[in-house]
């Protein structure tokens, strides 16, 4: 008796941290006063099923019905998500677990012979162990449920990486199936102890692994975060920057333009025709090299345009804009910012590198959307990782491929399309948004 009840708690146990990690697949943790408010919230729901699964054993639809109304209440504490789509969650996983205790007794009665109703209906040790592996289904239904709905976290992670991660779960899998299948119950009580252990051990080893890589692969995702923050605040600054710097030389013109003029005016009053028309041919070659040759109509786009088009010529580059007028643009300044620098500053660098460097700008609004695309020659291939471009930068090598995720994230914030690709010749990112109000 006492046995049971030991392996009653730990299967309450099992069952609800599984609770947990399929709720929060779907929903975010709620911030608790405490560092241990919520592992106090999580074993107050272990007593109470337990306590539940123990009292009503008789009534399976009323304990069913008692486990659903309680996992709501607190997965309602611990989650961020409204009571009633907590209790589809709670009834969902319920309904889970049902599926898999068939699935679990199916395949061993169905598909191993071995395994006879007299097994099946041993009271500990095979009740024990088909309960293991119905959880051990659990958490690779789990595993592949969080590697298609958390976007975020499950592509930093490759195909290849994911299937190494499927080996322990199926290697237990394997295992649990072999100790039901291939031994003989074991009239000690002690051999039986240990089996139980062996099982609840693998599974409870599969679980810390799944919950580190999930860590793992969260402080990945703040980390490139953090990264595409810095990228943004880097882009910001270097552009205020430069409008800054634009404006101060700007108020310098002005104050040598009134010298100018009063020298031009003592030359015509000595009537010094030569040297003042030699020195307005200086003059307007000086006049050429600052002025801004793309307007759109909106000042941050033709700060970032011709500050580029600038650094291009100073470094023998072609760049061919098409542009029109950007005036009422919906997007914000500091997005117009990030999306722009990091485009050019990335077609600059690939160029840098090339015979024949050429960038190709379009930056158009047509009717309610806005279409901006850039093509680049380039040397060296990019390289794709997953579905990412790293760029062939030779510095910072750990910001690679930052940019153009910050690109793709900034659009995805105005339900805009980005597509990347390559030919032999060229590098082109094109970028497609609506305009119009959110």
């Amino acid at each position: 008796l006492m046995e049971m009840h030991i392996f009653g708690v730990l299967y309450t146990v099992l069952f609800v941290i599984l609770c947990v990690m399929f709720i929060g697949t779907f929903s975010e943790k709620r911030d608790l006063s405490g560092k241990w408010c919520r592992y106090a919230v999580i074993g107050a729901m272990i007593l109470a099923d337990y306590f539940i699964s123990v009292k009503l054993d008789g009534d399976i639809i009323l304990k069913e019905i008692a486990i659903i109304v309680t996992g709501t209440l607190f997965m309602c504490l611990c989650f961020r998500q409204r009571w009633i789509k907590t209790a589809i969650f709670v009834l969902l996983y319920q309904g889970i677990c049902f599926v898999m205790d068939y699935i679990s007794i199916l395949m061993l009665s169905k598909c191993f012979p071995a395994i006879t109703v007299e097994r099946l209906s041993e009271p500990l040790l095979i009740n024990a162990l088909l309960g293991i592996l119905s959880q051990m289904l659990q958490v690779c239904f789990i595993m592949v449920l969080r590697r298609y709905v958390v976007k975020k976290s499950s592509e930093m992670l490759t195909t290849l990486e994911w299937v190494r991660f499927t080996i322990f779960p199926i290697y237990t899998i394997i295992v649990l199936i072999a100790l039901l299948t291939n031994f003989e119950i074991p009239e000690s009580d002690h051999q039986k102890n240990i089996l139980i252990c062996i099982a609840f051990g693998l599974l409870v080893m599969n679980i810390i692994v799944f919950c580190l890589i999930n860590d793992i692969l969260k402080r990945e995702v703040q980390i490139t975060e953090n990264r595409l923050l810095l990228e943004r605040v880097k882009n910001e600054t270097g552009m205020y920057r430069t409008i800054s710097e634009n404006y101060d030389k700007q108020k310098k013109r002005e104050h040598e333009y009134k010298n100018q003029l009063a020298l031009i005016a003592a030359l015509a009053s000595e009537n010094r025709v030569d040297e003042i028309n030699h020195y307005l041919k200086q003059y307007n070659h000086e006049i050429m090299q600052h002025t801004d040759f793309i307007d759109t109509n909106n000042v941050i786009v033709n700060a970032i345009l011709n500050s580029k088009y600038q650094e291009t010529r100073e470094k023998g580059i072609v760049f061919v804009v098409k542009v029109n007028d950007l005036s009422d643009l919906r997007i914000k300044d500091e997005d117009i910012v990030l999306i722009l620098s990091n485009l050019l500053n990335n077609a600059i660098e690939a160029c840098e590198q090339c015979e024949k460097p050429i960038i190709k700008m379009k930056f158009v609004k047509e009717e309610h959307q806005i279409v901006l695309s850039v093509a680049n020659t380039f040397s060296v291939t990019p390289v794709i990782v997953g579905k990412r471009y790293i760029t062939t930068k030779t510095k910072e090598a750990d910001r690679h491929g930052i940019g153009l995720e910050n690109i793709k994230e900034t659009v995805g914030k105005y339900d805009g399309s980005c597509v990347i690709k390559h030919d032999d010749d060229n590098f082109k990112v094109a970028i497609l948004i609506h305009n119009q109000e959110k």
